[in-house]
């Protein structure tokens, strides 16, 4: 058969289009909005075992910013708004039982920490993702491969992200630590700031 007589591929003619276009760009905020915030507190749990406070605070900021928005738009929620009120509700929850665990140490320090840490890596996108759907974009324009694409790829910019901070010394030396005002992690190499810095 002739390329003239060939039938249209239907994937590429999905690919093309005012409504292509629409959902490759929603794709592309989101993922972006995604990986700039799951990016950070990743790093620092590669580099420094640890999630900063601020890191933190900034996701409790966002979340409780979006769930009061969220319940004054009820109308714009998307389905299953409980689900997303709790989860929205999370990092406040993180912060009262912060409140109550001992200082002392010992395992209820440590579930603490894990608790901070998935908040961190897996609710930051979340909130991100929910903040563009009740905010921006209302009901998604996204069918579900699609969002499930888009949070493998936030999910693998987190991994990478967490990788890199396990191999600072590779591409950061001590220096550039100490420029930006952070405190240096056991293992970087010993320098003054690289151009990076």
């Amino acid at each position: 058969m002739d390329e003239e007589n060939r039938p249209p591929d239907p994937a590429s003619a999905s690919r093309r289009g005012p409504d292509s276009e629409r959902w490759e760009a929603t794709a592309a905020v989101v993922a972006g909005g995604g990986a700039l915030t799951v990016w950070e507190p990743a790093f620092t749990l590669g580099a420094y075992h640890v999630v900063f406070y601020y890191q933190v605070l900034t996701l409790w900021a966002v979340s409780t910013g979006v769930l009061i928005s969220a319940l004054l738009l009820r109308e714009r929620l998307p389905r299953h708004g409980w689900a997303y009120l709790a989860c929205l509700a999370m990092p406040s929850g993180w912060l009262a039982l912060a409140a109550i665990v001992p200082r002392d140490g010992g395992l209820s320090r440590e579930v603490l920490f894990l608790a901070g840490g998935i908040l961190s890596i897996i609710g930051a996108p979340l909130l991100t993702w929910l903040l563009l759907q009740i905010l921006l974009f209302g009901g998604s324009e996204l069918s579900a491969q699609q969002q499930r694409r888009v949070v493998g790829a936030i999910v693998a910019v987190g991994v990478l992200a967490f990788t890199l901070g396990r191999l600072n010394h590779v591409f950061l030396t001590c220096g550039d630590f100490n420029i930006s005002g952070n405190s240096v992690p056991d293992g970087c190499r010993p320098g003054s700031a690289s151009p990076f810095g």
